[in-house]
């Protein structure tokens, strides 16, 4: 999938995305958004899976109305950027969508559950989502659209079992076992955060932003951190923050543990901030250390932050298909 192409955000768009200037359909399209805790990012896709521009905002409030008009504004703003590049008389009509957000996601992928930092669950987001884009959307966990990305494009290209790890904004895995995504019964397949750990209870957080809150209030660090921020004051040489780096890598090296005695995969990527040596090197070095019976294969993500986008693009290039 060619990502070359890139576009910014514009005025608010004065036709729904998907028409020409003169209202009449143009060629059909489709849409990979990712909707974040503080940003909207958006691929536009043509009929060939070929990424043809993209687009963010950052600072969009935590609404769903206020999420979807970013998503219109920067869809209309690709499209016009495509709209010139076909020459006159070629528009875009943008066919469906699909949406990555950091929450379990109901089967029918319309509705998701509440989560902390966002507004309520439902269809709410799913809704006002299709309003603005003028098409329909479904809407698709983040990890889940990460592991679309690796096993397309990335780490995993030729696996048909594997399980791609997400922190950063989000905390979870996308689980590909036998070529096919699987989400479970009720779209919680992969929700690691909550995996239990030696002397924790059940149902603790382990791995988010209410454990990465605690563990940097044990270490005298600011609560608010973000794990971006905690691993470049590491880097930085701050050893507190190497304190809660090494603790966030040994809980994601039990993690894996626990899933391979589970569902022995090829390998493991970590994405996002889990790919970054200060998380990648300290949990492959735990794997070897403490675990090395376990046939364990862990590999860094290559798509860097754009693993959710591009899985959100590449599912929607097999909508059009």
């Amino acid at each position: 999938m060619d990502t070359s192409s890139a576009t910014t955000p514009a005025h608010d768009p004065a036709a729904p995305p998907g028409t020409r200037a003169d209202g009449a359909p143009g060629e059909q399209f489709g849409l990979g958004l990712e909707v974040a805790r503080d940003r909207v990012r958006v691929a536009l896709v043509d009929g060939t899976g070929k990424v043809r521009a993209r687009a963010e905002r950052r600072d969009v409030q935590r609404t769903p109305a206020a999420r979807a008009r970013a998503a219109a504004v920067l869809a209309h703003s690709c499209s016009e950027d495509v709209e010139a590049r076909l020459g006159a008389g070629k528009g875009v009509r943008i066919r469906h969508a699909v949406a990555a957000f950091p929450s379990v996601v109901a089967p029918d992928q319309a509705s998701v559950y509440r989560v902390p930092g966002f507004e309520k669950g439902g269809t709410a987001l799913r809704d006002a989502l299709s309003d603005a884009l003028g098409c329909p959307v479904d809407i698709e966990n983040d990890a889940n659209l990460a592991a679309i990305a690796e096993h397309q494009l990335g780490a995993a290209v030729g696996r048909s079992s594997f399980v791609s790890v997400l922190l950063g904004e989000g905390f979870g895995a996308g689980i590909v076992l036998d070529g096919r995504l699987h989400r479970g019964a009720a779209g919680m397949a992969g929700e690691v955060a909550f995996v239990p750990q030696p002397g924790r209870a059940l149902g603790t957080q382990v791995l988010g932003d209410v454990a990465l809150a605690a563990l940097a209030k044990e270490h005298g660090l600011p609560e608010n951190l973000s794990l971006r921020e905690v691993l470049d004051r590491d880097e930085a040489g701050d050893r507190s923050a190497g304190e809660v780096a090494e603790e966030v890598a040994r809980r994601t090296g039990v993690m894996i543990a626990t899933m391979t005695l589970v569902l022995d995969p090829a390998l493991f990527v970590l994405g996002d901030q889990a790919a970054r040596p200060g998380v990648h090197d300290r949990v492959t070095s735990y794997l070897r250390d403490q675990i090395a019976v376990l046939p364990v294969r862990v590999e860094a993500s290559t798509l860097g932050s754009d693993a959710v986008v591009l899985g959100a693009a590449c599912a929607v290039s097999e909508v059009l298909r």
